[in-house]
């Protein structure tokens, strides 16, 4: 009886040392770190955190991720050799490529924060911990607006887990770095919302917020458009719903439009280059990466639930073709949990903002056109946008926007004071919503091991390369691995080649040597050599594993081949 007594007596003091524990802010914020880190580890970090600079956070075989890593390398040598990081003369020889136009996975924002890892480990373990840190700071940060708006720390876990290993983190995890730094997002509304209940001074939340805009402008421009536009239609839709807020709302207008300029003058240089070389990627990525109607329900591969048993009907919702773009699933227990709130809620002002934010978000991230099933039906009104003012932007990822709200309207849900069995079946359907959203760990989505010579791991490439030497790497561009051996050595040599964007500089597109560098065929050798002479080449190397005919054609031009740490080299 004495040990049963003590027990009974040791777990409930066991609670409130846990509860008087987590009383304070800063607590409950420190715990809410730890358990996303330990998340994000667990999911993705497992396996690839004892090969940090041998394998990667990443979809294998895909050439985003190596883009990455030579962006990260870039930006500190660029900056330590005082040349302008936004233009560079290391890719496609003999051209000077305008990086802030062309390269969507610049990320000049991770190359300056990960540039004293870069140059202490080199970058890609550089790359594999901003990746591993992308979900925790979304999940952190989408926390923090949660228990600001509910004052509940356990639903305001919940609602940051909903955001930061969303579906929409889960595909971009795969190789978009850009795309999964999108703490900045939920840290604005944040910071907006303590705006008009003035929590913050105006000065503050001017230097605050500026410097989030800029943080996200410098991650990825393209969702920073896209967060500016919203905003602007989420201040709108509060003040035409909310009658008593409106003079909150209007003087939060005038330190906002005051950060964005402040923001917009610290980015200027990148704005500059980004708007005197726009790539466009053709005139219907909005039709191509829509959502499916379905793809909000049906699970895909991304997720555990989706591995097996929903295989075909995925295939045929998933509009993108590509699981990275599959980013709109939410599940059924969650939608159910954004019904019950609206039903039971939609008197609430705040209830009817953000089901009007959702349905504006939800539209457009259909694109231009409805599909179900993977069937096109009625135009929808991205068909306009897309034609005059978003052009370059891509519907799916809008989903970053939909979690949030989705994030936001779940804390809320758990947080209404519920007693006895309802109290438990909220927990229950909480717990079943993070169950249809838990990823497919098993199904290698997330970790790769990288070909990386060791010719380039060594200085041994210094014995054979001179210092700004041109090199022609092959497989070429996109299907091989250049960019990350040249990262790797630190730009030692520049290239003949590379990959930024599916548009490559004119003067190669125009090369007759460009059909054979992206299909395995004979390629002409004396078109090789004009190839070769052009550019000044004075090295080429071949990756044995995937050599294609290139052996055979330098052969033909008569020159002799080395094996050097894992590669052929050839000197030209």
């Amino acid at each position: 009886m004495t040990t049963e007594a003590s027990t009974e007596y040791r777990v409930p003091r066991t609670l409130d040392m846990v509860r008087d524990w987590l009383a304070s802010g800063r607590r409950q914020a420190t715990a809410a770190l730890a358990l996303y880190v330990a998340i994000s580890v667990g999911y993705f970090g497992l396996h690839v955190l004892p090969h940090l600079g041998s394998e990667n956070v990443g979809l294998p075989n895909w050439t985003d991720p190596t883009v990455n890593m030579w962006s990260l390398a870039w930006w500190p040598y660029a900056l330590l050799h005082g040349l302008n990081p936004l233009v560079t003369n290391a890719l496609f020889v003999p051209d000077r490529i305008n990086l802030a136009a062309t390269s969507p996975t610049l990320c000049p924002l991770a190359g300056i924060l990960g540039a004293p890892i870069t140059v202490a480990f080199g970058p890609i373990v550089s790359y594999n911990l901003l990746m591993l840190a992308g979900p925790v700071l979304a999940a952190f940060f989408a926390f923090l607006l949660c228990r600001y708006i509910t004052r509940n720390f356990a639903a305001s876990l919940f609602g940051g887990y909903l955001f930061g290993f969303s579906t929409y983190i889960l595909g971009h995890m795969q190789g978009h770095l850009q795309l999964v730094l999108i703490f900045p997002i939920p840290a604005a509304v944040h910071l907006v919302l303590r705006r008009i209940d003035e929590r913050i001074s105006e000065r503050r939340f001017i230097a605050l917020m500026a410097l989030l805009l800029a943080a996200l402008f410098l991650t990825a421009s393209e969702l920073a458009l896209t967060f500016v536009a919203l905003g602007g239609i989420a201040l709108a839709v509060a003040f035409a719903l909310a009658p008593t807020e409106r003079q909150h709302i209007i003087r939060t207008v005038k330190p906002i439009l005051a950060a964005g300029a402040a923001a917009a003058i610290v980015t200027s240089p990148v704005i500059y280059y980004e708007l005197h070389g726009i790539v466009r990627f053709g005139p219907n990525i909005g039709d191509i990466d829509g959502s499916d109607a379905l793809g909000f329900l049906v699970p895909t591969n991304l997720t555990r639930l989706g591995r097996t048993h929903f295989e075909a009907l995925s295939q045929a919702s998933n509009t993108s073709g590509s699981d990275a773009e599959a980013v709109t699933y939410v599940g059924l227990p969650l939608a159910l949990i954004v019904a019950r709130y609206t039903i039971t809620r939609w008197r609430l002002t705040s209830t009817r903002i953000l089901l009007a934010m959702l349905a504006v978000v939800v539209v457009l991230l259909l694109g231009s056109r409805l599909h179900i099933a993977g069937y096109p039906t009625i135009p929808l009104p991205w068909k306009l946008l897309d034609r005059w003012l978003l052009r370059d932007v891509i519907p799916l990822r809008l989903a970053v926007y939909m979690f949030l709200i989705v994030a936001v309207i779940a804390a809320m849900w758990l947080a209404q004071p519920r007693a006895g069995r309802w109290a438990l079946g909220k927990w229950a359907v909480a717990a079943a919503s993070i169950a249809f959203l838990v990823p497919n760990i098993g199904g290698g989505l997330w970790r790769s091991q990288l070909s990386n010579p060791a010719l380039f791991t060594t200085h041994d490439y210094r014995n054979v390369l001179t210092r700004g030497e041109t090199a022609l790497i092959l497989p070429f561009g996109q299907l091989g691995n250049s960019m990350l051996w040249q990262a790797e050595t630190g730009m030692w040599f520049r290239l003949a080649g590379g990959y930024l964007s599916p548009v490559y500089p004119t003067d190669y597109e125009t090369d007759p040597l460009f059909p054979a560098l992206f299909r395995d065929a004979h390629p002409d050798p004396q078109t090789l050599r004009s190839f070769l002479a052009r550019r000044h080449v004075g090295a080429v190397i071949v990756d044995p594993k995937m050599p294609q005919r290139w052996p055979e054609a330098l052969a033909a031009l008569g020159l002799k081949r080395m094996s050097l740490g894992g590669v052929w080299f050839y000197r030209v």
